[in-house]
């Protein structure tokens, strides 16, 4: 079972993590602030499901360690259609707008992700354009990857 939730603000290494990303490096030093004292650190063992397809939920993840394998559903067959690892961003769909999820992501022995709530991702968006863009390119790119029905 994941782990309890563990806050990131006053984890120096896990803050130093997020801030390192690309993803949220174009934010100024009070947006990385407001982000860190939001996200939290949760830990997952090998075969649990962080996301599920078809659920709601509007989290934005970011790995910080371990991997974890992406499973889109589909005609009743599941595929595995992508693979996560340290510095990987997922759901950017839902932390976008989308209503459910667009796939599971199931890790691959121990995981280890930082998970920021989707309202405050979709305001850094609109207010860094840079992040926006980022994530609008990633969701595009997992779009045309995305296998066909």
């Amino acid at each position: 079972m994941a782990s309890e939730p563990r806050a990131v603000w006053g984890d120096l290494p896990a803050s130093a993590f997020v801030e390192s990303s690309p993803l949220f490096r174009a934010l100024d030093q009070e947006a990385r602030a407001d982000l860190l004292k939001v996200a939290e650190q949760i830990a997952y063992a090998s075969g649990e499901v962080v996301v599920r397809q078809g659920e709601p939920g509007d989290e934005l993840f970011l790995v910080r360690d371990g991997s974890a394998a992406v499973v889109i559903e589909s005609g009743g067959i599941s595929r595995e259609v992508a693979y996560l690892d340290r510095g990987a961003v997922f759901g950017e769909f839902a932390a976008l707008g989308a209503p459910v999820r667009s796939a599971t992501v199931v890790a691959r022995g121990e995981l280890a992700v930082i998970r920021f709530p989707g309202a405050v991702v979709a305001a850094l968006a609109g207010r860094f354009p840079k992040v926006g863009k980022l994530l609008e390119a990633l969701q595009a790119a997992r779009q045309r990857a995305r296998p066909p029905a």
